[in-house]
């Protein structure tokens, strides 16, 4: 099983969809993220806004990558990562690149399989 610390489980949470009422959609992901981001590490992200996207890109690549679906294609997930950083979608349209790349971090954390098909419970929320 994939050992998460508290924080860890709380993020894939809220990319879940878990917190609606501690943490309502804001618009977009980056916005949504503060006030949890704010909770864990006591400062306001608009404050230092590079430094908050940063970080955040950061812990939640961490995260993915932790969790990844083994089933995933070598790559292929994380190469979206850079993709929908390179380029606006109608999906993924945020001014600056790395906040497009939250974007589909959290998308992707969204899907990642809690429970395997056969029942096997690969990490705990």
């Amino acid at each position: 099983m994939i050992e998460l610390n508290q924080y860890e489980r709380k993020w894939i949470k809220l990319c879940k969809l878990h917190f609606k009422e501690e943490y309502p959609w804001k618009g977009s992901w980056c916005e949504t993220l503060k006030p949890l981001f704010k909770e864990i590490y006591g400062w306001e992200p608009d404050e230092y806004y590079h430094d908050y996207l940063r970080g955040i890109f950061d812990k939640l690549l961490d995260i993915y990558l932790k969790i990844k679906d083994e089933w995933a294609i070598e790559n292929a997930q994380i190469k979206e990562v850079f993709y929908a950083a390179f380029a606006k979608s109608i999906s993924c349209d945020e001014e600056l690149p790395i906040e497009r790349a939250i974007s589909k971090l959290c998308g992707l954390i969204q899907g990642v399989q809690v429970i395997e098909e056969d029942g096997t419970i690969r990490f705990e929320l």
